[in-house]
This record gives C-alpha cells, structure tokens and sequence, in this order.
C-alpha cells in the first residue's frame, strides 16, 4: 500500500503571471520505505507534500492513500483521513506551549487512531533515542530550535499513524541528532510506516529507500 500522485498539477500567480509550482508530477510513497525529495528553496517541494497530504487540492492529476482517491473529496473529508492517515513534521514550531515535551508526545498518541504508542516505555524509548531525556519535563520556552524540533518528530512519530510526512527535518540539527532523526525514521520504517523526507541536506537524501529531485516545479529520479 502506499500514497501515489498521478500527474498533478498545482498553479500560482505571481506578479498577474500564472506559474506551475507543482508541474506534472507523479509519486509513490510506499509503507516500509524513506522517500526523500531533495531540492533547493522555492523548486516545489512544500507545495508537492501540501498535495500529498490532501491540505492543497491540485488543479489537475490524481491523488490516492492505500488505493482510495481523495482529490475531489470535500475539505473536511480529507482533514480526517489526513488527521487518522499521515503524522506531519512541519518546518515551524508546533508544540503546545503550556505543555511539557513529555505531555505534548504523550497527547499525540492518545489521538492516534489505534493507540498502541500510548505505553510508557515506548514514549520513553523514543524520546531517549531522540536525545531528549533532559528536556523531556521542560515547556517548549525553555527548549533550543533544534531541541523543538526533535520533540516535534517524536509527537508525530508517536502517533502511529501510517504515514510520516517531514518537511525539513534535520534543518536546525547538527550532525549527531540529524542521525537521530533519521534512524528514528528508519526504525519506522522497518515498522511498515511510510516515511516521505523533502530536504536539501544530502546527508539525509543519502539514507533514502527511494530519491527523487525536484527543480522548477518537475520531480526525477
């Protein structure tokens, strides 16, 4: 099973001129495997994972998660298969402030649709393979960039959902949590969860099952 994107196309305006941010591209993204999109700043990249996700609905092309399209479902329809399907890492901060990085991965996982994360152990374990045993009882204020960041990819992680989407992941990491974050992932992985990476850290795209590029809008492999 995997999510697939079929010809899609996404378009702005910019400056009264139409462009393509996302210009016919098709993608699979299988459980089992890390699917890295690599590229630089502005070539799609955000756009292409808002698509694959169902939070950007495409001018043209077919999107479906385990074999069911969701392009032309309502918005609200594909919020919830989003919300039950695909655990999101966005690039900006997303922790609850008046709660501890414990309690903020602990609330994830009581929302996750199957609940088998919820246990103490496995939120431990994760949050000691993430390097955020210290800080575990701390409010985000008092966390570094970097140290928000990892207990945002441990929320999601925790979630068992079937999907596992990161939007620069590694960005504020130096190289030591970076190879945390991603054998996090990789662990994940190996569990039957889908992972989709877009970065321009090559060390990450380095680790991928599956690379593809992105430039101007158009995905390779």
């Amino acid at each position: 099973m995997a999510i697939v994107a079929s010809s899609v196309v996404k378009e702005y305006k910019r400056r009264e001129k139409k462009f393509r941010a996302v210009d016919d591209v098709s993608i699979e993204v299988p459980k089992g495997k890390i699917t890295v999109v690599m590229g630089h700043s502005g070539s799609g990249k955000s756009t292409l994972i808002g698509i694959l996700s169902g939070m950007i609905r495409p001018e043209a092309g077919v999107v479906s998660i385990d074999g069911k399209d969701i392009q032309d479902k309502s918005n609200r329809q594909r919020d919830k298969i989003r919300a039950a399907t695909i655990g999101m890492i966005p690039q900006s901060q997303s922790l609850i402030g008046g709660l501890t990085v414990y309690e903020n991965i602990k609330l994830q996982s009581a929302f996750s649709k199957a609940g088998t994360d919820s246990d103490g152990k496995a939120l431990d374990d994760m949050i000691g393979d993430l390097g955020l045993s210290e800080v575990r009882n701390m409010l985000p204020h008092r966390l570094s960039g970097g140290e928000m960041k990892r207990a945002a990819i441990a929320r999601a992680l925790s979630g068992n959902h079937d999907y596992i989407f990161a939007d620069e992941p590694t960005g504020e990491l130096d190289s030591e949590n970076s190879d945390r974050v991603v054998n996090a992932f990789r662990k994940k992985a190996d569990e039957g969860k889908g992972i989709l990476i877009i970065t321009h850290d090559s060390l990450v795209a380095e680790k991928a099952d599956i690379l593809y590029h992105m430039e101007n809008g158009t995905l390779s492999k």
